[in-house]
């Protein structure tokens, strides 16, 4: 099992043992499938003459695949929650802005109405004023009120219209009364229509900006549900392909935690710990979706190293089930506060061991073990089948672990404890 102080040695004379040893024997690697084998089938480790080990079946797909589709997977479920949030919001928008236009349309046609009725006085008025200029020059040979009332009908402002208003109050109060009447219809109309293009534009741009923030939403909502199909295709697609050891640490889990519980029950393990089994494995679940491990084959491991969670260190309380802390000189191993503690020290170090930049930005769990974030190795163990020589000294350690996850997607196809959680689905195609 794997011992802190010690795993830099280990790994150096795994890496002698792998490397030089299958030279000598002269081992060949397996070329790469040109089809994929079947979903769960187990690639068991055979040797060869001398007792050395062959590799199983390589992963052929590129080795960060399915935690890019984990990936994927996540961010096109959080722009899915996102985008039908907005769904119901968009639509109510849209509905008050049809219903506030089609207010605003009847307003427009009662302004309308009222603009041609005062149109009509305002033509009315303005014959008036002709007549009564007319009238004038006729019995009092003035000129200058028919240049008066020239001018205010065909007044382009207001200093115009007071230039004028002496001469025409001059002919008497009938007169000053049509001419207020006159500038009072003008005055209105000008008000009617600067009204009714306010309403109208108001009312349009509402409208416009409404239906293209629903359209954005729908857009949206399509683009998350592609996204997430994608996703998930490609995820089949990397359990497709992930039948051996030398599949990828990080990356999506296939089971479910019924199944997984499941196979802990079937196997007749008798557990040792401090929460129920289902929930467990629910952790497990849970914090491999945050660091990005897969879950369920940690699981696996954990069934190695605790002999099917009956010694999770010491104690059921040490919350250890991964070996964390022992090694062959190493009095005890590491205790956890609880058992979601213990998962996380788990799946954080397995992060660690394949990934040099985590934690990133993105990850806001405190690190459990920050002294294993200076491990010399860390970058250079990718599979599960690396930790061989790295986690723990076992002969076949990765191939193990893997060979018992097999063990566990088998049952998951025929789990007789829980029916309604199997189900059947068309393998992906080919990527």
């Amino acid at each position: 099992m794997f011992g802190v102080t010690s795993a830099r040695s280990v790994f150096v004379a795994a890496v002698v043992a792998v490397v030089v040893a299958p030279v000598a024997a002269g081992a060949v690697t397996a070329a790469p499938p040109t089809t994929a084998p079947p979903t769960g089938s187990s690639t068991p480790t055979t040797t060869i003459p001398g007792g050395l080990p062959t590799p199983p079946t390589p992963f052929i797909l590129p080795s960060n695949y399915g935690y890019q589709q984990m990936q994927e997977l996540q961010q096109g479920k959080a722009e899915l929650k996102v985008a039908r949030g907005g769904v119901g919001r968009a639509r109510r928008r849209l509905r008050e802005a049809k219903i506030n236009d089609a207010r605003i349309q009847k307003q427009l046609l009662v302004l309308r109405k009222q603009q041609k009725q005062t149109e009509e006085q305002l033509e009315t008025t303005r014959g008036l004023l002709r007549d009564a200029a007319v009238q004038a020059y006729i019995h009092a040979g003035s000129g200058d009120l028919m240049a008066a009332v020239s001018t205010v009908l065909n007044a382009n402002s207001a200093v115009e219209v007071a230039s004028q208003l002496h001469v025409i109050e001059s002919y008497g109060n009938s007169m000053r009364a049509t001419l207020d009447e006159y500038l009072a219809l003008k005055q209105q109309i000008a008000d009617e229509l600067t009204t009714m293009t306010g309403l109208a534009q108001r009312s349009a741009q509402e409208l416009h900006d409404a239906r293209y923030n629903a359209d954005h939403i729908q857009a949206q909502l399509a683009d998350a549900k592609k996204k997430i199909a994608d996703a998930t295709q490609g995820i089949a697609v990397f359990h497709l392909f992930a039948t051996s050891a030398l599949s990828p640490i990080l990356g999506p889990s296939q089971l479910t935690a019924q199944q997984m519980a499941d196979y802990i029950v079937a196997n007749g393990y008798k557990t040792n710990i401090t929460v129920p089994i289902l929930d467990l494995a629910q952790i497990y679940l849970d914090e491999g979706a945050k660091t990005g491990v897969r879950g369920d084959v940690a699981f696996a491991q954990s069934i190695l190293e605790t002999g099917g969670f009956a010694n999770p260190g010491s104690a059921a309380t040490d919350n250890n089930f991964a070996g964390i802390g022992w090694c062959d000189t190493c009095p005890h191993g590491f205790n956890f506060l609880d058992a979601r503690t213990g998962v996380r020290a788990q799946l954080q170090l397995l992060r660690i061991y394949v990934d040099p930049t985590f934690p990133g930005k993105t990850y806001k769990d405190k690190i459990l073990l920050p002294g294993t974030l200076k491990l010399g190795f860390r970058g250079q163990v990718q599979t599960w089948w690396d930790l061989w020589g790295t986690w723990a000294t076992g002969a076949l350690y990765g191939q193990r672990v893997y060979d018992i996850y097999e063990k566990m997607v088998a049952f998951a196809k025929v789990d007789p404890l829980a029916p309604a959680t199997t189900t059947t689905t068309t393998p992906p195609k080919h990527p």
